[in-house]
């Protein structure tokens, strides 16, 4: 049996998987990711990636032109709309496409592109920068160690098996989750919600619907409760039909069936269709009671299961890759302590949280109003503040005095406390306009006032001569802020800085000068790195006999 060693290895090549390999390898980060499957989804399953999610791609060169181009629709050409049919006269106009334009808030744009879409660029670019990915490959069994994991692969098609020594595992092998399950990770909440059927279908839709853009359609029908949606291959379509399991099994939904679905669906009874695959599956949301356990990281279903209604499960899965990804890089290299992974579960759980939450309420408010019952209004917020605007705390963020333990931060009228996101302001870089989320991404960044001359200094002292990731950015004399927006937005004198993360959260704060500011950003910027805070428990034996991945 060969025996090979890897930083990381990332478990299931779905959203998080894919994200977690393409973001390690950008960083110069080796990994292996396997997956059981023969290849990337063949199905659309979900579709888009939200602004957030954007944001934390489009720092890997070409990403975001790539994602765009895979995608059937420009940029932001969405319509969600909740009707009787899909040609029938809308109940509510819940998104159009002018509704779209966030500029204030964010530089990036929402992709429409499905998951099949998608899921081959992610691989495409994590290949292209060194990560290994590995089709048709099983995790047989695995076993934790205090300086690793030791993990068995398994190849599907000639049986031959591969011992891999990783220092860290990411497991991101879906709702099923058998990596979690031999970790002795409990799922908490609600569970499941409704027994759903999803058909994807070849019409011609193009003769009884607009063409332009991406359309989601709520369906209140009489003879059923669900949804459907447009594909990037033209006259495709998706329809997630709700059934009672009491009433109807899943083999109930032959073609003849589900072609029917599809004309009630659409409003049009004599639509020649053509079904191209019928999968039952249950809407549930559940979270997991910790997101590591060990060197081993949870991420994307196998940690949250998100009802899939407003889009946030499979962003959620997208942003636990890229915090995982950027921590673990600095792990890997020496940069940061192991402690600093305390952090991940500690900050992305609560997020899951809100938009189990926010999920929910949307599926209420959308698809079935008379179940108030079901919703958790204490973890509910907009759904904005929900997908972007929420707030990181953990061992890893250096609170102040502006924390008002709020979950989530209005993007409006940000405040630029530690644990929020640095808010989006349009800046010159020379000729260039560039956004303020242009000038982070790979490492640390300190940002200074124009006045803040010894923050400057004193980054250079603590980065410079010890190759630290930590970059620097003074207002007014590496970029200018014409309409003077970012200083008020960060909560900053002329005098003052702030530390940013590489995932774009502000860490610390200084919001004037400081009479030591060698000290009070060295030590600030040890605490954002691990340095200061107790390291994890000891990994323990754990083992996966008998189950792949």
């Amino acid at each position: 049996m060969s025996i090979q060693r890897v930083p990381v290895l990332i478990v299931g090549a779905g959203y998080a998987g894919l994200s977690a390999a393409t973001l390690l390898a950008w960083r110069g980060v080796p990994s292996l990711l396997v997956e059981r499957r023969a290849s990337t989804s063949r199905l659309p399953k979900a579709h888009g990636l939200n602004r957030r999610s954007m944001e934390l791609l489009r720092v890997v060169e070409g990403l975001e032109d790539a994602l765009f181009a895979a995608s059937r629709t420009g940029a932001n050409e969405s319509t969600l709309i909740v009707a009787e049919t899909a040609t029938s006269p809308p109940i509510e106009t819940l998104v159009t496409k002018a509704s779209l334009d966030s500029t204030q808030v964010s530089p990036s744009k929402i992709c429409t592109a499905g998951q099949d879409r998608v899921e081959p660029v992610l691989l495409r670019f994590a290949r292209q920068y060194g990560a290994d990915v590995r089709f048709s490959t099983a995790l047989e069994r695995f076993s934790q160690r205090a300086d690793g994991v030791q993990a068995i692969l398994r190849d599907e098609a000639s049986g031959q098996e591969t011992t891999i020594l990783a220092d860290y595992m990411i497991a991101a092998d879906g709702a099923g989750g058998a990596i979690r399950d031999a970790g002795g990770v409990k799922m908490e909440g609600p569970g499941v919600l409704s027994d759903t059927i999803s058909v994807l279908f070849e019409a011609d839709l193009e003769a009884v619907l607009p063409s332009d853009g991406f359309a989601l359609y709520y369906l209140r029908n009489a003879a059923f409760n669900g949804a459907f949606a447009t594909c990037d291959e033209p006259n495709h379509g998706q329809i997630n039909i709700k059934y009672d399991s009491f009433r109807n099994q899943a083999s109930d939904f032959d073609d003849e069936r589900c072609k029917e679905l599809v004309r009630q669906s659409l409003g049009v009874r004599d639509l020649a269709v053509n079904i191209l695959d019928i999968r039952p599956w249950q809407m549930a949301a559940l979270l997991a009671d910790r997101m590591s356990f060990g060197r081993v990281f949870l991420a994307g279903d196998c940690a949250h299961i998100v009802p899939p209604v407003g889009g946030l499960g499979g962003q959620t899965a997208i942003q636990d890759a890229a915090d995982l990804a950027w921590k673990l890089a600095l792990v890997v290299k020496g940069q940061a302590t192991p402690s600093l992974l305390d952090s991940y579960s500690v900050e992305r759980r609560p997020v899951a949280r809100i938009a189990i939450a926010r999920a929910i309420a949307n599926y209420v408010e959308r698809m079935v109003p008379d179940r108030q019952d079901m919703r958790i209004r204490d973890d509910e917020y907009g759904l904005l503040e929900t997908s972007m605007g929420y707030r990181y705390r953990s061992d890893a963020i250096i609170a102040d005095d502006a924390d008002d333990g709020a979950p989530v931060e209005d993007l409006l009228r940000p405040t630029g406390a530690p644990g929020t996101r640095l808010a989006h302001v349009w800046l010159r870089r020379g000729e260039e306009t560039v956004s303020s989320h242009d000038l982070i991404g790979r490492d640390f960044t300190l940002f200074a006032g124009p006045q803040g001359s010894d923050w400057i200094e004193a980054a250079r002292h603590v980065g410079i001569p010890s190759g630290a990731p930590l970059g620097v950015c003074r207002l007014g004399f590496d970029v200018d802020d014409p309409e003077g927006l970012f200083l008020p937005r960060l909560g900053v004198s002329p005098e003052g800085a702030l530390l940013v993360r590489p995932d774009g959260f502000i860490c610390w704060r200084s919001r004037g000068g400081s009479p030591d500011a060698l000290a009070t950003l060295e030590a600030s910027f040890a605490r954002a790195k691990g340095k200061n805070f107790a390291v994890g428990s000891t990994p323990v034996e754990t083992t996966l006999a008998g189950a792949s991945a």
